[in-house]
């Protein structure tokens, strides 16, 4: 996928989104510090603090540089920070390099048609907002509605950033799965050298799932259950996202 996203915010609305969604993770880790993640086996709250942490402060440097940190990374003093200082510490190193630049300003990604500074944003914002959602769960506490622009931009930016950039399966069936919530949608095809997602586009009677954007997205990240009726092809989608998120 080739193209910026219709859906994509502007910077000074994912820079609002990204506070949001930071204020109710960094709340929700003091009671969650040793609680299972149910989300990421293995975890515990302290762990998801951890890793979002060292999230902020690795694209923070990449921001600083405009390259990813290639040595010494992550900081051996970094592990004397208790989670909840560390959090603190790498959001406020995140968020005063996002203020010192543009969305054009140059910075390396994963991703080789966007190496700025605003897909930086917009990962961030989307990170953050799942993993608040995954401490929620840890917390027993229902999610907080996310915000409907995010939503939908999250749904497009799982599929045409992080599932186009799923490793070829040369065993994919080439079936196409038609998504649609919120008013739009986006037609998959799950091709064996590559996924292709097409936005928006009239349907002409492929299978279609349809449901509400935040039960999608939730569902894509599988955080929630699959929320339409399963078909091949859409575990077949589910797998391959397994395998690039």
């Amino acid at each position: 996928m080739d193209q910026a996203s219709p859906h994509a915010l502007p910077f000074d609305r994912y820079r609002e989104l990204l506070d949001r969604e930071y204020r109710i993770l960094a709340d929700l880790v003091p009671a969650t510090l040793d609680l299972p993640v149910p989300a990421c086996p293995g975890w515990t709250g302290e762990d998801l603090a951890r890793h979002t942490a060292i999230v902020f402060l690795h694209k923070a440097e990449t921001i600083r540089t405009g390259e990813r940190p290639s040595h010494g990374w992550p900081p051996v003093s970094i592990g004397s920070f208790p989670p909840q200082a560390l959090l603190a510490h790498s959001f406020s190193s995140l968020t005063d390099q996002l203020d010192r630049h543009r969305p054009e300003d140059p910075a390396e990604t994963f991703v080789p048609w966007d190496q700025t500074v605003g897909f930086w944003i917009r990962r961030l914002t989307h990170e953050t907002a799942i993993h608040r959602v995954d401490l929620e769960d840890t917390a027993g506490d229902g999610p907080t509605p996310m915000d409907p622009d995010l939503t939908l931009d999250g749904i497009d930016e799982v599929l045409t950033v992080m599932l186009v950039r799923s490793q070829p399966d040369l065993t994919a069936s080439a079936a196409v799965v038609r998504l649609e919530a919120g008013g739009h949608s986006w037609d998959v095809c799950l091709a064996p050298g590559r996924v292709e997602v097409t936005r928006d586009a009239p349907a002409n009677g492929q299978p279609t799932a349809r449901t509400d954007p935040e039960a999608l997205l939730l569902w894509l990240w599988g955080r929630a259950p699959q929320p339409f009726p399963p078909s091949d092809a859409l575990c077949e989608l589910r797998d391959r996202l397994a395998g690039a998120l």
